[in-house]
């Protein structure tokens, strides 16, 4: 047999090719030093060094082989690799997904071990990794194809890839919900208005406007403007309601007081781990809310703790749950008085405000979001 076209087996396919520098290394040290570890071979096939063969033929230099005679193949490939190479979880956690679940008869010679296929747990301890680490990697792999060979290289973790995964199912769904709201017609007890707070012209007045701007410091502007039309939109005895983070609470009240009467600061609790403010050394639970009034306040009496129950970022990246602005709505508006979301996202407040059944209107900068919410209102309608 010609020993250049050795055939690999499936056993030594199961771990990833060596690729960039470190197979340049390697050829560099068998240029150098010779082939110093034999090339391992099974039922006449490379079992073992694979890298090793590519890296002689390319450098032309003499190949040694060596028999594998022990009655656990599977085993060894395993044991040599992990030994040799410096693969992360997520390289590991492939090989394992490989092995898992297969007949045990493919990868031993030894009859008491042909019986029942390797499960997760066992292929994982082969392995050295995680079983969760493994099920992402078998879960990412049936759905996205295209980061397997990202994963196997270690270019990317499997969390990673799980998290672009989920992102691009979201931003799958968010498109196939925008496709359909933008033909939905307009309800008589809602609105969404695609337009910039800045200067779109509204010609009615709400009985509260309550919102969710953007938190990073390029958008502390628009805290001062949603103040300014405030004025514009709100009955006399309305009040504003502003989520806010915490970072720039200092600037936002002076912005908003500017057009605005000041009435109280409430707490909006959020569920999970805490937000880290890394340049603050502070882990954070809670979010300012800033309620301002355009005259006397003449509603119902309110508590000023709020919680949301889960987070939802399905539909807007900076999304608030429905039970979270559930809270807040039910706590503070009557059934039959009118909303205001200048800042509506992809709906959540509309949401609450129709199963509190309140009349809503919101406005949006992004037509996806538009048509987003639009879906979204229209399908709440329905279910009532």
């Amino acid at each position: 047999m010609d020993e250049t076209l050795r055939e690999y087996h499936e056993y030594a396919n199961l771990f990833p090719i060596m690729q960039g520098d470190d197979f340049d290394v390697l050829k560099e040290d068998i240029l150098s030093n010779g082939l110093i570890d034999p090339i391992w071979l099974c039922d006449e096939k490379i079992i073992d060094g694979r890298n090793r063969h590519m890296a002689c033929l390319e450098t032309n230099t003499p190949l040694k082989f060596r028999i594998y005679e022990g009655n656990d193949p599977l085993g060894f490939v395993i044991s040599t690799n992990l030994h040799r190479r410096h693969l992360n979880e997520t390289q590991r956690a492939g090989v394992a997904a490989k092995i898992a679940n297969m007949e045990r008869g493919n990868f031993s010679k030894s009859a008491n071990l042909q019986d029942s296929p390797v499960s997760i747990p066992q292929a994982a301890e082969m392995l050295n990794v995680g079983e969760r680490t493994v099920a992402t990697y078998k879960a990412v792999a049936a759905a996205a194809p295209e980061f397997v060979e990202k994963m196997d290289s270690g270019e990317m973790t499997a969390h990673a890839a799980q998290k672009e995964v989920k992102k691009k199912m979201r931003d799958e769904e968010r498109d196939k919900i925008a496709n359909a709201g933008a033909s939905v017609p307009v309800s008589d007890r809602w609105n969404i208005y695609h337009g910039d707070i800045n200067d779109i012209a509204l010609d009615k007045q709400y009985d509260f406007i309550i919102t969710d701007p953007p938190y990073p410091r390029e958008y502390l502007p628009l805290y001062e403007v949603l103040s300014m039309r405030a004025n514009e939109w709100l009955k006399p005895e309305g009040l504003l309601i502003a989520m806010c983070g915490q970072s720039y609470l200092n600037e936002i009240y002076e912005l908003m007081e500017s057009h605005m009467n000041y009435y109280w600061t409430a707490c909006y609790l959020t569920p999970g781990q805490a937000t880290s403010l890394w340049q603050k050394q502070i882990n954070t639970n809670w979010k300012p809310l800033l309620i301002y009034s355009k005259e006397k306040y003449n509603g119902k009496t309110f508590g000023d703790v709020f919680k949301s129950d889960d987070n939802e970022k399905d539909y807007h990246k900076w999304g608030q749950s429905v039970s979270g602005m559930l809270s807040i709505i039910k706590q503070i508006c009557l059934p039959g008085q009118s909303i205001l979301d200048p800042f509506c996202g992809a709906g959540t407040t509309g949401i609450a405000a129709l199963q509190h059944g309140c009349l809503f209107d919101g406005i949006d900068i992004e037509i996806d979001n538009v048509n987003i919410s639009k879906a979204r209102l229209n399908d709440t309608t329905k279910t009532r």
